[in-house]
């Protein structure tokens, strides 16, 4: 089985977790909208989910610790980087007068 992820752009960053019979081949399921969290414990795969009344989450998708493992490996490999604009990028640019 091959893992693929595709990052999403937007406010909230997230992917799409891709799995595939082999490297190559089209995806035969995709699990959208997962996320990176922070936790007690560290970093941790946030699969979708959704709030009762009672204030609890219900996770639609659970994967084993070895899956969560890979899928985590692979999301941190491939996060976009984030630009860090500080409104002095044009700092060395010669002065105009």
């Amino acid at each position: 089985m091959e893992i693929t992820i595709e990052w999403r752009d937007g406010k909230y960053p997230s992917f799409n977790l891709n799995l595939h019979s082999k490297e190559g081949a089209d995806a035969f399921m995709s699990i959208k909208g997962c996320r990176l969290a922070d936790g007690k414990k560290g970093k941790f795969v946030s699969y979708p989910s959704r709030k009762q009344d009672d204030g609890k989450y219900w996770n639609h998708v659970w994967g084993s610790e070895k899956f969560n493992d890979v899928v985590l490996k692979k999301a941190i490999e491939g996060q976009p980087k984030k630009e860090n604009k500080t409104g002095f990028d044009d700092i060395d640019d010669p002065i105009p007068f």
